[in-house]
C-alpha cells in the first residue's frame, strides 16, 4: 500500500479543487475546510513517506502506461526517492500554513471559495512536479503550475493591474518553457531516455559532444522562466498584485524553486558541459546582486520581498552551477521558512494597516503590532544569514563553494551587504518612527489564523538549519566550513546595516534617490520599446499585407474578376437565336482567318 502513497498525496488536493468548483462553491466555510483538510492529509502523507526510511528507496511508484511510439516511451510515473519525499513535505507543509493563514486573511472576500479551489489546484500541480519520475510528466505539471499561478495572481480580476500581471507571468513563462521543451527533446535524442532514474547511467556511457551544451542550456531555459532569473525575471515582482498568501506560496517553496529542483533532477546532463555549468553559475551569481540593488529603491513592502526572492533563488542557481546541489537544496529549505514568514508578516502589516502596502505610509507598527515586528526581525536575520538562525548555515555552504571563484564570491557577498541594507531600511521605515497614515494609526494584529502560521514559521526559521537536508541527497554535508568565506560574508553582511541605520533611522521621506535602481535597470522599458515595439511593427506590417494583398487583391480581387466574367457571359447568354448565329459566324471567321495565316490549306 505504501507504494501508492505518492498518488494519494498528489490527488487529494485535486479532488478538493474539483469538489469545491462543482459542489461546494456556494458554501465557502465547507469549501475552506475541504481544501485545508486535503492539504493537511497530503502533508501527513508526505511526513509518513519521509519517516518511512528505506522501503521505497529510490524506486518509483507503480507507473501508468501513457505514450509509446517508435523508440519513445513515456509513462505517467511518480518517484518517491528521498529528495522527492523531502520536497513534498516542504511543499505541502508550507502550503498548509498558507491555507491556515488564508482563512483569516481572506475571511471577508466574497470569492474565497474560488480562491481555495485555485490554491488546491496549485498545490496539486506543484506536488506533481515534485513526484514526477520523468521529464515529460514533469512538463505536464510544469504547465499546470503556470496555469494555476495565472489564476491566483489574477485572482482579483476586476483590478487591471492584477490581470496584466497574470498575463505577463503566463507569457514570460511560456518563453522559458519553449526552451525547456527543446531541452527535453534533446535529452531523449542524446540519451534515449527521459526518466530521471536512467539519466545517470545513460550519461555515464554517453559520448555526446557539443550538442549536450545546447541541451543543457535548453533545460536551463525552463529554470529561467519558473525561477525568474535573467532575462525572464520581470514577471515575479509584478506577481505581487495577487493576494498576499499567493505571494507567500509562490515565493517560498513552490513555483519559483521549481526551476532549481528541476536542475538538480537533470544535473547529470548539465555536468557534461562545463559551458552550461559556468553559464548557470554566473547567471545565478549576477542575479544575487542586481535584484537586491533594485530592492533598495522599492516602497511597496511586498515588492521589496519579491526582489529579495529573486536574489535568494539566484544563490540556489549559483550553487547548482558550482556543482553543490546539496547546498542549493539546503538553502531552498531554509529559504522556504523565512521567506514565507516574511511574506506572511508583510501581509499581517498590510492587513493591520487596512490594505496599505507603501512602507512610507506605515510607520510606528513596532508598538501597535509587536508580534508581527518580532517575526519580521527573525525572518530578516535569517534572510541576511546572521548566526545562529537557519539562513546563516544554508548560505555558508554556498559561500564555501565560491572560495575558488573570486568573482562569484565578490558578487554574492556584495549581495549580502545590499540585502542587509534594504531589509533594515524596510523595518526602520515601516515598523519604526511614528504613523504616517490613518491606516498605520489604527493598525492592529490579526486574528489567531494569521498569528499561528507566523509563530510556527518563526520557530522553523530559527532552528531550520538543524535539518539533515544533506541526508536526503545521499551525500555528506557540503557546507559549514570555517574558512575565510564564512567570516568575510558575515562581516560584509553586518556592514550593510550601518548605512541603512544612518540613512533611515527617523527618516520621514526617502533620502536616497537613484534613478537607475528606481527604474529597475530599465529592463522592462527595453523589452517594451525594442522587443514589443518591434513585434508590434511586424504585426502592423503583416496586417497591412493581409489587408491590401490577401484580402484586397487575392480575395476581393478574385471575386471582382469572377463577377465581371459572369457579367460578360450573361450578356452572351441572352436566349436570342440571331445573337447566337452572329457569334457563331464571327467565331468561324476568326478560325478561318487563323488557319489562313498559319498556312493551313
Amino acid at each position: 500500500m505504501i507504494a501508492y502513497t505518492p498518488y494519494l498525496i498528489l490527488l487529494l488536493p485535486l479532488f478538493a479543487a474539483v469538489a469545491i468548483r462543482i459542489f461546494l462553491y456556494p458554501f465557502p466555510r465547507i469549501a475552506i475546510s475541504v481544501s485545508t483538510g486535503a492539504c493537511l492529509a497530503s502533508f501527513v502523507g508526505s511526513l509518513f513517506l519521509l519517516s518511512s526510511g528505506t522501503p521505497l528507496g529510490g524506486m518509483a511508484a507503480p507507473a501508468i502506461p501513457w505514450v509509446e511510439f517508435g523508440g519513445f516511451k513515456a509513462n505517467f510515473g511518480l518517484v518517491a526517492d528521498p529528495l522527492a519525499r523531502m520536497m513534498a513535505t516542504l511543499v505541502s507543509g508550507v502550503a498548509l500554513l498558507v491555507h491556515i493563514y488564508s482563512i483569516g486573511y481572506m475571511a471577508q472576500d466574497a470569492s474565497r471559495s474560488r480562491f481555495f479551489a485555485e490554491l488546491s489546484i496549485f498545490v496539486f500541480s506543484m506536488l506533481g512536479i515534485v513526484f514526477s519520475d520523468n521529464l515529460v510528466t514533469m512538463f505536464i505539471f510544469w504547465e499546470l503550475v503556470g496555469l494555476s499561478s495565472y489564476l491566483l495572481i489574477g485572482f482579483w480580476f476586476d483590478r487591471p493591474a492584477a490581470g496584466a500581471a497574470a498575463n505577463q507571468a503566463f507569457i514570460v513563462n511560456r518563453i522559458g518553457d519553449f526552451g525547456f521543451i527543446l531541452g527535453i527533446l534533446g535529452t531523449w535524442s542524446l540519451f534515449g531516455t527521459i526518466g530521471f532514474a536512467d539519466l545517470p547511467s545513460r550519461v555515464a556511457s554517453s559520448t555526446a559532444g557539443w550538442t549536450v551544451t545546447a541541451v543543457g542550456l535548453g533545460l536551463f531555459c525552463g529554470c529561467l522562466g519558473k525561477s525568474a532569473q535573467f532575462p525572464l525575471h520581470i514577471w515575479l515582482p509584478n506577481s505581487m498584485e495577487g493576494p498576499t498568501p499567493v505571494s507567500s506560496l509562490l515565493h517560498a517553496a513552490t513555483m519559483v524553486v521549481a526551476g532549481v529542483y528541476m536542475l538538480i533532477r537533470v544535473l547529470p546532463v548539465l555536468e557534461l558541459s562545463p559551458i552550461t555549468m559556468t553559464t548557470i553559475a554566473w547567471v545565478g551569481g549576477a542575479m544575487t546582486l542586481l535584484p537586491a540593488l533594485v530592492a533598495c529603491q522599492q516602497n511597496d513592502i511586498k515588492r521589496i520581498l519579491a526582489y529579495s526572492t529573486l536574489s535568494e533563488i539566484a544563490y540556489m542557481v549559483m550553487a547548482v552551477g558550482l556543482g553543490v546541489p546539496a547546498s542549493a537544496m539546503y538553502h531552498l529549505t531554509t529559504h522556504a521558512f523565512f521567506k514565507c514568514l516574511l511574506f506572511l508578516a508583510a501581509g499581517s502589516a498590510i492587513h493591520g494597516c487596512h490594505d496599505e502596502q507603501d512602507i512610507w505610509k506605515m510607520g510606528g507598527l513596532g508598538k501597535r503590532m509587536p508580534f508581527t515586528t518580532l517575526v519580521t526581525w527573525i525572518g530578516t536575520i535569517a534572510l541576511c544569514g546572521i548566526p545562529p538562525v537557519s539562513g546563516f548555515w544554508s548560505k555558508d555552504g554556498i559561500f564555501a563553494a565560491t572560495a575558488s571563484h573570486p568573482g562569484l564570491a565578490f558578487v554574492s557577498m556584495s549581495a549580502g551587504f545590499v540585502t542587509s541594507f534594504f531589509m533594515l531600511r524596510m523595518i526602520l521605515v515601516a515598523f519604526g518612527g511614528s504613523p504616517r497614515s490613518e491606516g498605520a494609526r489604527h493598525s492592529h494584529e490579526g486574528p489567531p489564523a494569521i498569528i499561528l502560521p507566523m509563530l510556527i514559521l518563526a520557530v522553523l526559521s530559527i532552528f531550520g538549519g538543524l535539518l539533515p537536508v544533506d541526508a536526503f541527497l545521499g551525500g555528506a554535508k557540503e557546507g559549514h566550513h570555517a574558512n575565510w568565506t564564512m567570516w568575510v560574508s558575515l562581516i560584509v553582511t553586518l556592514a550593510g546595516f550601518v548605512p541603512a541605520y544612518y540613512l533611515y533611522y527617523g527618516a520621514k521621506q526617502e533620502p536616497l534617490l537613484i534613478p537607475i535602481l528606481r527604474g529597475k535597470f530599465y529592463v522592462e522599458e527595453f523589452y517594451q520599446r525594442v522587443l514589443v515595439s518591434s513585434q508590434d511593427g511586424v504585426g502592423r506590417l503583416v496586417d497591412a499585407f493581409e489587408g491590401w494583398v490577401v484580402r484586397g487583391f487575392l480575395v476581393r480581387g478574385s471575386g471582382v474578376m469572377a463577377r465581371a466574367a459572369g457579367q460578360g457571359l450573361r450578356l452572351v447568354q441572352c436566349g436570342q437565336v440571331q445573337v447566337y448565329a452572329a457569334v457563331f459566324i464571327m467565331g468561324a471567321l476568326v478560325l478561318v482567318s487563323w488557319l489562313m495565316r498559319s498556312g493551313v490549306r
